[in-house]
C-alpha cells in the first residue's frame, strides 16, 4: 500500500538552514509509513507530541529518538525499497543542525573568546570564517607552495575578467540555485548556515551537480566557498565518487580544481 502524502505545517521562519534540511528529511522518512504518527511514536518509545515537535521544527531530536523513529519507519516500509535517506545521513544533518551559528543560539559552539571580541568589526565579506573555508585557504597555500604545481596552460579556458568587467552572459554560469543563498548568508554573518550548504553539496551532490556548484561559486567570486565544496568531496569515503567528480571537473577544463581536490583527498587519506 502506497502511503498517502501528508500536508505539513509551514516551518518556522527562524530555524537555520541545517535544521530545515533535517526536518525536511525526517518528513520524507515519515511519508514512507502508512501508520498513524501516534502508532509510530508509540513503537519508537516516545510521546506523539515529541515526534510532532521534531517533524514541525520545534526541537532537534536527540540521537536516540531519531534512531528509534528511523527504525520503526524502516520496519514499516520493509519490502517497499530503501528509505529516501540513510540513518547516517540523518545523524550528520542532526550534528549540523545542533551547531551554534551566532551569539543568540543556545546550542553548539562555545561562546566567543575575549580575543575575538577585542577584534575590530569588519564589513561583511564574501569569505567565511568557517572551519571548512579556513582549511580551504590553508590548503590553497599548500598547493601553491609545496610540490603541487598547477599548470598555467589552459587550452580553451578563458581568463576570468575582473569584477565589474563581466559580460552579461556570465550570469548564465550562476546556475547553482544556492549560490545567491550562500552569498546572502555570508553577507548577513550566518556562517554556519553557509557552511552547512557547502557541506551538503560536497558530501551528497552528484559529480555533475558539484561541477555546477563549483563553477557557479567561482563565477560569483566565492572562491573559498568553491574550495570548501571540493574539500568536502575529497573527504568522502566513497573514493569512486571522488574520482567521478575529478573526471567531471577535468572534462570541463577545471584543472586547478582537480589539483586542489586531489591534494585535499591525499591529505585526508594520510
Amino acid at each position: 500500500m502506497t502511503p498517502k502524502p501528508r500536508t505539513w505545517k509551514e516551518l518556522p521562519s527562524g530555524i537555520t538552514a541545517a535544521h530545515r534540511a533535517l526536518v525536511t528529511a525526517l518528513r520524507e522518512i515519515r511519508e514512507c509509513s502508512t501508520r498513524t504518527q501516534a502508532d509510530i511514536a508509540r513503537d519508537a518509545h516516545q510521546e506523539p507530541t515529541t515526534l510532532s515537535n521534531h517533524l514541525n521544527g520545534g526541537r532537534i531530536p536527540e540521537e536516540a529518538l531519531l534512531c528509534g523513529f528511523y527504525a520503526v519507519v524502516e520496519k514499516d516500509a520493509s519490502g517497499s525499497g530503501p528509505l529516501p535517506h540513510t540513518l547516517e545521513f540523518l545523524l550528520d544533518l542532526r550534528i549540523h543542525a545542533k551547531k551554534k551559528h551566532c551569539a543568540c543560539c543556545s546550542v553548539g559552539y562555545p561562546a566567543t573568546t575575549a580575543t575575538t571580541q577585542a577584534e575590530p568589526q569588519r564589513p561583511a565579506s564574501r569569505s567565511v570564517k568557517d572551519p571548512d573555508l579556513v582549511r580551504a585557504r590553508h590548503l590553497r597555500r599548500q598547493v601553491r607552495r609545496h610540490g603541487f604545481p598547477i599548470s598555467q596552460e589552459r587550452a580553451g579556458v578563458p581568463v576570468p575578467r575582473v569584477e565589474g568587467d563581466r559580460h552579461p552572459a556570465d550570469a548564465a554560469e550562476l546556475s547553482w540555485s544556492e549560490t545567491g543563498v550562500v552569498a546572502r548568508y555570508l553577507a548577513d554573518g550566518q556562517k554556519r548556515d553557509a557552511g552547512f550548504l557547502l557541506w551538503q553539496a560536497g558530501t551528497s551532490y552528484s559529480a555533475a551537480d558539484i561541477l555546477v556548484a563549483v563553477r557557479s561559486c567561482r563565477t560569483a567570486g566565492l572562491h573559498d566557498a568553491a574550495e570548501a565544496i571540493l574539500i568536502n568531496v575529497a573527504e568522502r569515503t566513497d573514493r569512486q565518487a571522488v574520482l567521478n567528480v575529478a573526471a567531471a571537473l577535468n572534462g570541463a577544463g577545471r584543472h586547478d580544481d582537480v589539483t586542489f581536490m586531489l591534494t585535499a583527498a591525499t591529505r585526508a587519506a594520510g
